[in-house]
């Protein structure tokens, strides 16, 4: 898997496109970083390469539009019982922003050096995919094993492969903006 952080700026540049605030960035780390809760899978004897396993159904475009949805009912029924508060970014943004950082994370993971692939189709398929170009290392599971000589050379391959993609994303937006504001 892509560390944490490396998931978080994928979903904050891609939190530029909806809008550049802390609530946004905030929600695309969260739903960025949802998909390994699939870890407790461990503690309770599921193997790996089980639909329910590490890089499973969390990781899968199922679950991404399922957040997605969520955010989306979510923000709605928000709206709903605060009718005088202006909505800056509609629900239905947000909610697919929500699914497409969460989807950003097994992407991410799909393009790592490690583990058995990402189940992209759980439910309809338990295969795991990897994708042909695989330059992001693999991060250490658990904070311990991340502050090591392993966890700086993740940060580095990220700082390149997530963290440059990111820059030019962001870049690619303002400019839009800027453009289309002229």
């Amino acid at each position: 898997m892509a560390s944490v952080f490396g998931h978080a700026v994928a979903a904050g540049a891609l939190g530029t496109a909806v809008k550049p605030s802390w609530r946004v960035f905030a929600l695309g780390a969260f739903c960025s970083a949802l998909p390994d809760a699939d870890v407790v899978a461990f503690a309770l004897g599921i193997p790996y390469e089980h639909p329910l396993g590490h890089r499973g159904a969390t990781h899968s475009v199922a679950f991404a539009l399922l957040v997605g949805a969520c955010v989306w009912a979510a923000v709605r029924l928000w709206r709903a019982r605060r009718p005088l508060a202006p909505a800056a970014v509609s629900a239905r943004a947000l909610g697919v922003y929500a699914a497409l950082a969460t989807l950003s994370h097994a992407v991410l993971d799909a393009m790592t050096t490690g583990g058995l692939g990402v189940g992209f189709w759980i439910p309809f398929s338990a295969e795991r995919f990897f994708f042909p170009f695989r330059p992001i290392a693999v991060s250490p599971i658990g904070a311990g094993a991340f502050f090591s000589a392993r966890g700086v050379a993740v940060v580095a391959s990220e700082a390149v492969w997530i963290g440059l993609p990111a820059l030019a994303f962001v870049a690619a937006v303002w400019t839009w903006r800027r453009v289309r504001a002229a």
